[in-house]
């Protein structure tokens, strides 16, 4: 097997394409030889992940008159199935009983989990039958991998039928059996019947594991009774089974969904006091919500003790961090947050410099804001329409046009970028101050430069005009008189 392995793989990087089937075929005329090592071949080609390969060394067996041995036929089949080539596992079994391989109880629970993937649940009872008749009795795996398909395409009857089939031919039900049904019962929101299913496998003397009691977590936390989740992970706790990342995960998700966010805090300082590690993950989820929920100073909280547990940030988190301040106008608060995310060596994103410039623009700090906007250059981030909108707009609403358009002008050519909003919100500003000449010369400046005007711009460039010839006519009237 080693040598065979080591000929696989040195075809492979030698990319000369080697016929090791024909060489061994070749070999045989001048030394003693035994046909197993073309059952090794097949292990050795399916062990090597070259599942295609295998299978077509079991063919070239065929057809020179070698009978494959039932372990290696098995090798292959489960390397097919696991590959998903559900078709060929199909021909390998009308290919089985053509050439006459003596199937065990494996090959039939492997061709039992293929059927199962195929989605032909249909053909269980014929297949059983069939194995009945070759002398085979379904055994644990066997039911098993039915039940656990039954229940994955919500057919509970004929899942709980199986369940006491076993019960008559003397399989006990293991642990992997009733997680199975809990699991069918929970996803069409039987909560009740799936706990029943929970008691009746502790009455049968069945230690649960976190995956049974993950089952039934899973479900109430999805109808919300976060109450009975809790209780669960106390009695699991209790138990002497830490719950895993799987299960910490469904219930932080459940307890924020229900709205529960304080009760979801408290319980993470439970777990750790039970000696169970928060992932990253969980940490990220949490101060997000935290965030969304308009609690930053909480979730500033939550983010030192991340850090404390030794995990890494990034800076999708300062960003939700960054604009739940900015939302609420604390902006010093938002500033700190940004120079402590640098210290920590996190590159800031463009979308914690929107949410800062147009905080600082909203409460009239525009000086500021630009010099925010030449930060943006040391990590090389570049200005986008919401930006130059933030900037503009503030200049517009202190009366400042001349600044406006000079912030409008800079930020085209320096980054092409034409804002045709911002333009707009400059025209609007101008129109009720400068002459038709000025109106004019502006239009054709930002033409020049590229910006794309549209109906807003047209109104306002008419209005702007119209004031300047009211304001001229008002003029020679005065002076007339």
């Amino acid at each position: 097997m080693k040598l065979l392995s080591e000929l696989i793989r040195f075809e492979s990087d030698d990319g000369e394409i080697i016929d090791i089937f024909k060489c061994l075929v070749s070999c045989s005329e001048d030394c003693n030889w035994d046909p197993v090592v073309f059952d090794m071949l097949i292990k050795a080609y399916v062990k090597d992940g070259l599942i295609k390969e295998g299978y077509r060394v079991f063919r070239k067996m065929v057809k020179i008159g070698y009978v494959p041995h039932v372990l290696a036929f098995n090798c292959l089949l489960s390397g097919l199935s696991k590959a998903e080539c559900v078709d060929e596992c199909w021909k390998l079994y009308k290919e089985m009983w053509r050439i006459g391989i003596n199937p065990n109880t494996c090959t039939f629970n492997i061709f039992t989990h293929v059927m199962c993937k195929d989605q032909n649940v249909d053909k269980v009872n014929e297949f059983l039958e069939k194995m009945e008749e070759e002398g085979f009795v379904p055994d644990l795996v066997t039911y098993n991998t039915l039940i656990g398909s039954y229940c994955k395409g919500h057919r509970l009857d004929d899942a709980f039928y199986l369940y006491k089939i076993m019960y008559r031919r003397g399989v006990a039900p293991d642990i992997v059996t009733y997680t199975s049904l809990m699991n069918g019962l929970c996803k069409i929101g039987k909560l009740k019947e799936a706990h029943e299913v929970f008691h009746r496998m502790v009455d049968r003397g069945l230690t649960p594991d976190f995956m049974s009691y993950n089952s039934l977590i899973h479900g109430y936390c999805k109808e919300g009774r976060m109450k009975n989740s809790r209780l669960l992970l106390h009695d699991m706790i209790g138990k002497g089974i830490l719950p895993d990342a799987f299960t910490c995960q469904i219930l932080v998700e459940g307890f924020v969904k229900a709205g529960s966010l304080h009760s979801c805090l408290n319980m993470l300082v439970e777990l750790k006091r039970f000696g169970v590690a928060i992932s990253c993950d969980i940490y990220k989820y949490l101060v997000i919500s935290l965030c969304q929920e308009n609690h930053p100073f909480a979730a500033v909280k939550l983010l030192d003790r991340m850090l404390e547990d030794g995990h890494e940030t990034d800076d999708e988190i300062y960003d939700k961090l960054i604009k739940s301040f900015c939302d609420s106008n604390l902006l010093e608060e938002a500033l700190l947050l940004k120079n402590k995310m640098l210290e920590r060596k996190v590159n800031p994103c463009l979308a914690i410099y929107k949410n800062l410039i147009s905080c600082l623009c909203r409460l009239g700090r525009c000086l500021e804001a630009e010099v925010l906007l030449q930060e943006m250059d040391l990590y090389d981030l570049k200005p986008n329409n919401d930006i130059c909108r933030a900037l503009v707009f503030a200049y517009c609403t202190e009366n400042n046009s001349d600044k406006a358009e000079s912030m409008l002008l800079s930020l085209a050519m320096k980054y092409q970028l034409f804002d045709t909003d911002s333009y707009n919100a400059l025209l609007k500003t101008r129109s009720g101050e400068s002459s038709a000449a000025e109106l004019m010369e502006l239009q054709d400046k930002m033409l020049k430069l590229g910006f794309a005007p549209n109906g807003l711009t047209c109104k306002y460039v008419l209005q702007g005009l119209q004031n300047a010839v009211m304001k001229n006519k008002d003029s020679l009237q005065t002076c007339f008189h």
